[in-house]
């Protein structure tokens, strides 16, 4: 018996294309819509033994708007009134560019430097509102001694290991960045750059460095030191605050390069009045390392 091979394969066809557009037929495109959010302010300041305060404001931005460089300027805060007072002293800081930060804009005082002890506070004026925060300049740990430690199976990549000793019956908090010249624009905090000396108070500790960068304006993504590195150590004491706030934050970004974890909608900040971010008295110490 001869069968018909395009006869018999017929109805097959015709049910598989009927089940086709009856799925074609069921699909609804879903509009989503995502919740607008509130732009806020967004501080990073900082004021250093010897140094002018400096200031950083731009303004937050939804998680699924677009970021590109035709609205970037839109979230810099170039028109604010930022004064920084000690002592009854005020000084009314001055917005200017630097093309080697980012944001490239930022606030700078010019009537005094920070002093160990001492305490800052900090006003920002800005569309009608007020932002304020006080930080204090804590007392420098210095660092004894650094040893330059080969990658095990590899001569190539190295990191600096740090020895210090934690002054006694008092807390402690940390907070590391390094700047390579040559590769590195302005100084970055290392890997897991804050931390508090729970657990060895009063004793001798060896903390790693390993240099991070920043994945905007840096383009040496080298996640070790390698020789004829020439490095600048920043080793900086804080108050417990300022530790808070950059562990929360170092939490936030290993969560968000983690698909299955869970960040939090609740960032931290040490500013009143609505604004988000950080206002940091740093006690720091630099070293020069040439790594060979």
């Amino acid at each position: 018996m001869v069968i018909n091979r395009r006869t018999s394969t017929l109805p097959l066809l015709l049910g598989f294309t009927f089940i086709v557009m009856l799925f074609l037929s069921c699909t609804k495109e879903i509009q989503i819509e995502y919740p607008k959010t509130e732009k806020q302010l967004v501080v990073e300041g900082y004021i250093e033994q010897g140094k002018y305060p400096i200031v950083f404001l731009t303004k937050s931005s939804p998680y699924f708007e677009k970021i590109d460089s035709a609205n970037i300027a839109e979230l810099i805060a170039s028109f604010a009134k930022v004064t920084v007072s000690c002592d009854g002293i005020e000084d009314v800081l001055t917005l200017r560019y630097n093309a080697n930060y980012f944001p490239s804009y930022y606030y700078e005082g010019t009537s005094f430097t920070g002093e160990i002890g001492k305490s800052y506070t900090l006003k920002i004026e800005l569309s009608g509102k007020t932002y304020t925060s006080t930080t204090k300049i804590v007392e420098p740990v210095s660092i004894d001694s650094y040893s330059i430690i080969k990658l095990k199976n590899n001569n190539v990549q190295k990191f600096i290991d740090v020895h210090f000793t934690d002054p006694s019956l008092q807390p402690n908090f940390y907070r590391v960045y390094v700047k390579r010249i040559g590769k590195d624009s302005t100084f970055y905090p290392s890997y897991l750059s804050t931390f508090s000396d729970f657990g060895f108070d009063g004793k001798p500790f060896t903390y790693e460095v390993v240099p991070s960068y920043s994945p905007i304006i840096s383009t040496d993504k080298d996640s070790y030191f390698i020789d004829g590195d020439s490095v600048i150590l920043k080793f900086c004491t804080m108050e417990e605050k300022q530790y808070n706030y950059w562990k929360k934050i170092e939490g936030q970004i290993a969560l968000a390069s983690n698909p299955f974890g869970i960040s939090s909608s609740d960032p931290p900040s040490t500013i009143t009045g609505g604004a988000l971010g950080i206002w940091a008295g740093l006690s720091s110490k630099y070293y020069s390392i040439k790594i060979k």
